[in-house]
């Protein structure tokens, strides 16, 4: 007969209390000496919770960083304006060169990189890149094409990609460069013409993107730093939407499924191969401005919950919280 030893690889151990519930015990069995009973280790599902709000109402910026260290810039109504996130509160910081929304942004709250988007004036369609050293904005190399509407992915201010968008007249590219600190480089192509995502992980040699287009799609690919790939599709096609971890660890969030269409509260995060519904946002908007390291920590920032109506609304998306339950018969 087979033992928990033999089928496990180790014996129940006996404890006279119960260690902290955390991801190196998840799923560890024992016996608590003091109450006499088996214990085990769970991990519940993620969650969002309120962070803080921004100073400005403004949506369709460019983000960069992480939950804890985060910057906000531009967007509409075509503002130069930027804000940093140190895990609890918004803070205005140098403004940007060029005003502008829709567009993309690398790297960190102390090495950041913004580039392409859109204004309210000739020429509508940006290609202006720009560097914040911390403290203020540097222009310098412009992109080949000018666009708006890009998927951005890097986690560096020296290498980035900017993939796909929209030039005038309106028409959805699958153009892709290439940032080595210097200057832009065309690369291969993405499959899908699309644009409308904000929604993208990874690094400039292991990245990410996934919806967008008009009408929304749910395609996702893979970039490996030359060639794009697709791989499975997401569970609920959309454009606008949020975004942000890994190449094998991320979530996407938010965004809408259609022209002016509903926007949506659904979270799904990615685990390298598959997508995977978890818990909703608590505000449905579309959610270009978003930031995260990982399929466990994400920033929700702002937004349209409606035409024309922006929200200045931060959520956080948390750690699974990880809890010790009592092992019963039934």
């Amino acid at each position: 007969m087979a033992t928990y030893k033999g089928i496990q690889g180790y014996s129940v151990q006996t404890l006279s209390s119960d260690p902290s519930p955390t991801a190196s015990v998840e799923g560890q069995l024992w016996f608590n000496s003091t109450s006499s009973t088996y214990k085990i280790a769970m991990s519940g599902a993620g969650a969002w919770s309120s962070g803080g709000a921004q100073n400005s109402t403004v949506a369709d910026r460019g983000t960069i960083g992480i939950v804890t260290a985060a910057l906000a810039m531009g967007g509409v109504a075509y503002t130069a304006n930027a804000e940093t996130y140190n895990g609890t509160a918004w803070t205005e910081v140098g403004d940007l060169n060029t005003p502008r929304a829709m567009l993309g942004g690398t790297g960190t709250t102390l090495a950041g990189l913004a580039f392409a988007g859109y204004n309210g004036s000739s020429p509508y369609t940006r290609d202006e890149t720009e560097i914040w050293d911390g403290t203020s904005w540097t222009e310098v190399n412009n992109l080949n094409t000018d666009r708006n509407s890009v998927f951005s992915i890097g986690a560096t201010s020296t290498a980035a990609v900017c993939a796909a968008g929209i030039n005038l007249p309106g028409t959805y590219q699958v153009l892709s460069e290439t940032w080595d600190g210097t200057s832009w480089t065309e690369t291969n192509d993405v499959n899908t013409a699309r644009a409308l995502g904000g929604s993208a992980a990874g690094t400039s040699t292991a990245g990410l993107i996934f919806g967008g287009n008009e009408p929304a799609v749910d395609v996702t690919e893979t970039y490996d730093g030359t060639c794009w790939s697709e791989v499975n599709d997401l569970n609920t096609a959309r454009v606008s939407e949020g975004g942000g971890g890994t190449l094998t660890s991320a979530l996407c969030f938010g965004g809408r499924d259609g022209p002016y269409a509903t926007r949506v509260d659904i979270t799904e995060q990615w685990d390298g191969t598959s997508w995977t519904e978890v818990a909703d946002l608590a505000t449905a908007r579309t959610c270009w401005m978003s930031t995260g390291a990982s399929n466990t920590s994400a920033l929700a920032i702002g937004g349209f919950t409606a035409p024309g109506t922006k929200t200045q609304v931060t959520e956080e998306w948390n750690d699974p919280v990880y809890s010790i339950k009592t092992v019963t018969v039934s």
